[in-house]
């Protein structure tokens, strides 16, 4: 077997759950008696491992560790997946009941040799999934803190500009609202996360050039979180600016991502400097 098939059968045969095998059949040959698996806190032998995933395939049936990205130089493979899948029991020392499903990145680094691995480096976004497992609570302030935690930081990670961060919290169903004059190319209403990342987003970043946006006050209670403020901002098309105005932003969240992004603004102030008027 070669590096790159052992790569395959280690990820879609062992750790991704399905009829056909067990992890402990797949890694028995291999991994390297010697092998040894570790992460940022600590680290697992051939045995401990392949322990582990027996218990993930228990806990959660319908596991998958699918490769995205796969970089290759020597005898190290650098491979970035998305891991999904429902828990149902104490998952990590939180309950679960199989009823809500966790999505994140993971990127482990394999030493190889011969189609077996020596070792292993890895990383998993535990913290992410911890937080789309977790249920809300029921006191609607605690609730709405945690709302706006989750708003805050995807706020902070758009003015930045940091889409990993976006792309993480956005919620696969999301929407995001935008009022106005149906002339300019980024109104919405936009439906789902494939459409607000294209091409919602490239059109409005082409479009609308943020100059100032200052939240002054937010309100959170239970899954809703609004936002008011000013802004200005500079239209490409025209080389317009507009003058400062009052929005307001209304945000839902569900399951720990943002499902709603309901924008409020001075549409016409936006579409006079838009058609340059």
């Amino acid at each position: 077997m070669t590096n790159k098939e052992a790569i395959n059968a280690f990820y879609a045969k062992a750790l991704s759950v399905n009829s056909e095998t067990r992890p402990t059949a797949v890694l028995t040959p291999l991994l390297v008696d010697e092998f040894l698996s570790s992460g940022s806190v600590a680290s697992k032998n051939k045995e401990q491992l392949m322990g582990q995933l027996e218990f993930f395939w228990k806990i959660i049936p319908d596991l998958k560790w699918e490769p995205q990205t796969i970089v290759n130089e020597g005898d190290v493979y650098i491979v970035r997946s998305i891991a999904s899948g429902t828990p149902n029991g104490d998952f990590m020392g939180l309950p679960t009941d199989g009823t809500k499903p966790f999505k994140i990145m993971t990127i482990d680094m394999h030493t190889m040799k011969d189609g077996k691995f020596i070792s292993t480096h890895h990383v998993e976004d535990w913290t992410t999934a911890m937080r789309q497992l977790k249920p809300m609570g029921t006191d609607p302030v605690k609730q709405g803190e945690e709302s706006k935690k989750i708003a805050d930081t995807f706020m902070g990670a758009m003015g930045k500009g940091d889409m990993e961060t976006m792309m993480s919290l956005m919620h696969e169903d999301m929407v995001w609202q935008n009022a106005g004059d149906k002339s300019l190319p980024w109104i919405g209403p936009w439906e789902g996360k494939k459409a607000i990342l294209d091409p919602f987003l490239p059109a409005f970043g082409a479009n609308f050039k943020t100059i100032k946006w200052e939240p002054n006050d937010a309100l959170s209670s239970k899954d809703t979180v609004a936002y008011f403020g000013q802004m200005v901002g500079l239209l490409t098309k025209s080389n317009q600016q507009t003058k400062e105005f009052t929005y307001a932003l209304r945000v839902k969240v569900k399951d720990g991502k943002v499902i709603l992004w309901n924008w409020f603004e001075d549409s016409f102030e936006v579409s006079q400097a838009y058609h340059g008027k």
